[in-house]
């Protein structure tokens, strides 16, 4: 307990003269009266009431004398002292990553951090300000210039996994666009995080809160993935054990709940071992996952989803070797036959054709370019239309000489010179086709940087027939290629439960935070896609606590807060004893 005013101790004199005068009271004389008659009533209401009349006098001495002490200990303003945070302006920033998903002192990492930061801003003064930011692959802002101790901490509490992996960079740039200079607080709720990471915030006063704990087991699945090997599908498992002891796994491959494989993996401390899984069953998905209870059980699992995603091309003789070599450098083997007839009922793969007339027999995606026939001038610019195909493509200083005057009924198109259709796409005879209504050679689109992204664009979309939309990780963003671009699509998990839903006349795709397989689904179609944690997030190695540029707020160290509610509480206690001392005092009038 702290004192506020201690010099009204000087009323001690007051006090003390009160006592001196209390003791120089006047005092009774003797004196002779006639009768006693009367005074032995008054000595019998006495004896009646002794105890009280012995320390009546007395008693008024006593409250008078604590009535005064409390009034003057009011005055002295009395208080428990706080220490409260540092700076005017107080930066929150809570890691939401994957690993702060691991077991914590008391309950995960991040709660522990939560916690741990409610109590801290109780302490808060109405001249602070609070900012807090959520640090995940794209950190964000949260609540800004907030002094209400209640909102902060409702706040604080809100905040939930991403499950993403941080970008400090990111995080200290915003941070140091918010901060002022020796004026500012910031805290870090983490469990790893380094100095070095602290390059952006050189001037500013920083405490790291780094989740450490003791002994940390934990035992991953680094990586998982299936591939068609003749009738059979097979996969490889890489698992970790990044304790220090010998450990024995059981190693489980399921699909649609129904185990397919099982084994038992012997890894010693911080060993990794490939494990190879061979004869699966053909499934639309495959989980791989470690049933064991360490510290950190996000990455004991891992999805994979069965790709049968097109990587394979065939094409005719006469091709122009500027396509050939366009869809190699992205990543596809281009395979060129004597013969149409040979391949054009080949599954699993992608027809790049060229001739006068469309095929009719054709059980796959294609690309066709109309090289023969009657041609028309193309004399007006190149006009693209918004298409998923023409997505980040320029073609306003494409060069086409010429393209066949001919319109494919069904088929949007989505490259035009003036009202002559240059590109076009759709469904003919069942299956997705690109359709090119000019010659390469009368173009000099191959010499352009748009040309090798619009064939990266064809084969996504043509791909993306296939019931499979990618690998994500948790929240990823990115451009999807579906069938029906008009359709509301609904995520599902793997127990069917409904975790959100998109449009791709919305805000776009993004992937679900938790990790797992899920399906995108509308009115007739079915896909899948995994979400898989970020590489980086299968460690969970914490660092130790430090302060960086601790002589920033220096001026500012320790803030005391008063205790109001004890001055109230000795002002109306030194009344109740007034009003005691006045009953007393009234009490004694009578007699």
């Amino acid at each position: 307990m702290h004192l506020a005013n201690p010099y009204y101790f000087l009323l001690l004199i007051f006090i003390v003269a009160f006592i001196l005068f209390y003791f120089f009271r006047k005092k009774y004389t003797k004196q002779i009266i006639p009768s006693n008659l009367l005074w032995e009533e008054v000595l019998k209401e006495m004896r009646a009431t002794s105890w009280f009349h012995k320390w009546q006098n007395n008693l008024l001495f006593w409250l008078q004398l604590l009535c005064l002490l409390l009034l003057m200990f009011a005055l002295v303003g009395p208080y428990f002292s706080k220490e409260t945070m540092k700076g005017e302006q107080i930066i929150l920033l809570f890691d939401t990553s994957a690993s702060m998903a691991a077991e914590g002192k008391d309950f995960n990492r991040l709660e522990d951090s939560k916690n741990e930061a409610v109590e801290m801003v109780q302490g808060i003064q109405q001249n602070q300000t609070v900012t807090i930011l959520e640090v995940n692959d794209r950190p964000k802002i949260i609540l800004h210039g907030e002094s209400d101790r209640n909102k902060i901490s409702r706040a604080i509490k809100d905040i939930e996994l991403s499950y993403t992996h941080e970008d400090w960079q990111s995080a200290t740039e915003l941070t140091a666009s918010l901060a002022k200079e020796g004026k500012s607080a910031i805290h870090i709720f983490s469990d790893g995080l380094e100095e070095e990471k602290m390059n952006n915030l050189d001037s500013f006063y920083v405490e790291v809160h780094n989740q450490e704990q003791g002994q940390e087991e934990n035992l991953s699945i680094l990586s998982f993935g299936v591939s068609k090997k003749d009738k059979k599908v097979a996969g490889i498992a890489m698992v970790e054990n990044q304790t220090d002891s010998l450990q024995k796994v059981p190693l489980l491959v399921e699909s649609e709940k129904i185990v397919l494989f099982q084994q038992e993996v012997e890894l010693q401390p911080q060993e990794r071992k490939i494990v190879a899984i061979n004869d699966l069953p053909e499934k639309s998905y495959y989980n791989a996952k470690i049933d064991v209870g360490d510290n950190y059980l996000v990455d004991n699992r891992q999805t994979a989803v069965f790709n049968k995603q097109a990587t394979t091309m065939y094409t005719d003789k006469e091709m122009n070797p500027f396509l050939i070599k366009g869809f190699e450098a992205i990543g596809l083997r281009v395979i060129q036959m004597e013969n149409k007839e040979e391949f054009l009922n080949k599954k699993d793969s992608i027809f790049l054709l060229s001739g006068s007339t469309l095929p009719k027999n054709i059980e796959a995606p294609f690309v066709f370019f109309f090289v023969d026939g009657k041609k028309a001038e193309v004399q007006t610019a190149v006009e693209a239309s918004e298409d998923e195909l023409s997505l980040h493509v320029d073609m306003k200083d494409v060069f086409i000489a010429s393209a066949m005057n001919q319109t494919i009924e069904g088929v949007k198109p989505i490259v035009k010179g003036g009202d002559l259709p240059l590109i076009q796409k759709g469904m003919v005879h069942n299956q997705p086709a690109i359709l090119i209504h000019f010659d390469l050679k009368d173009s000099d689109w191959p010499l352009h940087p748009s040309f090798p992204i619009f064939l990266y664009n064809m084969y996504q979309w043509l791909s993306s027939q296939s019931n499979y939309i990618g690998d994500f990780q948790p929240l990823e963003s990115r451009t999807i290629h579906l069938t029906n671009q008009a359709a509301d699509w609904d995520i599902y998990n793997e127990s069917d439960q409904l975790v959100g839903s998109f449009s791709m006349e919305g805000d776009g795709f993004q992937a679900p935070k938790l990790p797992g397989v899920y399906q995108l689904t509308n009115d007739s179609d079915l896909m899948y896609f995994s979400v898989n944690l970020d590489d980086r997030e299968k460690m969970i190695a914490s660092q130790k606590s430090f302060i960086l540029n601790e002589d920033q707020l220096k001026e500012n160290e320790i803030t005391k807060t008063q205790s109001d509610w004890l001055w109230y509480l000795l002002c109306m206690l030194a009344f109740l004893i007034l009003c005691i001392e006045w009953e007393v005092y009234r009490r004694a009038n009578r007699v």
